[in-house]
């Protein structure tokens, strides 16, 4: 893995690159890093070349003006369209940059985004937020070094956002093929938020993984294999068909990549 550094606002700025291939740009959701996607790493870097974004504090950037920072990313690392995949804030992030600039985003990957509301408060974000932590607690050493990295007023301005972004008007926007994959047991972001999601984004097919709010570290293979898959068939599209859209659940492994949808 290349670890390379642009000036970005004036500022220097680091990120990794790793494979080759058409550009992939990854982005990680709140309070994480570039880690928490380092179990794909190996497998994504065999067909794409991996661009793993560090987003930056937030404080006198706003949140909401982090898309508009990862498009002066694109401009500052010289690509132009590309492929992007986020998770969680990251997903949203993504999309807001797909509804904005739809020339720069060939097509989208989303796990678990978030960005429409699923109608709970406080302590009903709370408690499953516990609960996915323990679901993950092999990492802690990771989520906690990444949380003190983001700082408190960071994660603060995150998580207000995450909580009040509503992209559901702006989802008809999207141009991009869409690849939605949820965590059936995700508490952070319920699985039913993914069927508003499907039906909003024009170009969208589903996947549905065995696993909770991070497929990332609970399902690292199946989620590479959904990854690699459907940026197979974008490759195979870009003559103009649209892409098919479909649910898929419980994807499994039955030889050299290819997925298919357990019944």
């Amino acid at each position: 893995m290349e670890l390379r550094q642009i000036e970005l606002d004036g500022r220097p700025m680091r990120y990794r690159v790793a494979g080759a291939g058409h550009d992939l740009v990854v982005v990680h959701g709140l309070s994480g890093s570039w880690r928490w996607w380092s179990p794909l790493v190996t497998q994504l870097a065999e067909r794409c070349r991996l661009h793993l974004v560090q987003l930056p504090r937030l404080g006198r950037l706003r949140a909401g003006e982090l898309a508009s920072w990862l498009e002066r990313l694109l401009d500052a690392a010289g690509l132009d369209r590309v492929d992007v995949a986020g998770h969680s804030l990251g997903g949203l992030l993504a999309t807001e940059l797909a509804a904005a600039r739809p020339d720069r985003v060939r097509s989208l990957v989303l796990v678990a985004p978030a960005g429409v509301p699923c109608g709970r408060g406080v302590v009903g974000r709370t408690l499953p937020l516990l609960e996915e932590l323990y679901e993950v607690r092999t990492r802690l050493t990771t989520i906690v070094g990444d949380a003190v990295r983001t700082g408190p007023v960071s994660l603060v301005h995150g998580v207000v956002y995450v909580w009040e972004r509503d992209l559901r008007p702006e989802l008809g926007a999207v141009q991009a093929p869409t690849l939605l994959v949820w965590g059936e047991r995700d508490r952070l972001v319920p699985a039913s938020v993914a069927d508003e999601w499907q039906r909003l984004l024009p170009r969208s097919r589903l996947v549905r993984l065995p696993c909770g709010h991070v497929p990332m570290w609970e399902a690292p293979l199946e989620l590479a294999q959904c990854v690699l898959g459907f940026l197979g068939d974008q490759r195979l599209d870009d003559s103009g068909q649209e892409a098919g859209t479909g649910v898929g659940n419980r994807v499994g492994v039955t030889g050299d990549g290819d997925h298919t949808s357990a019944r």
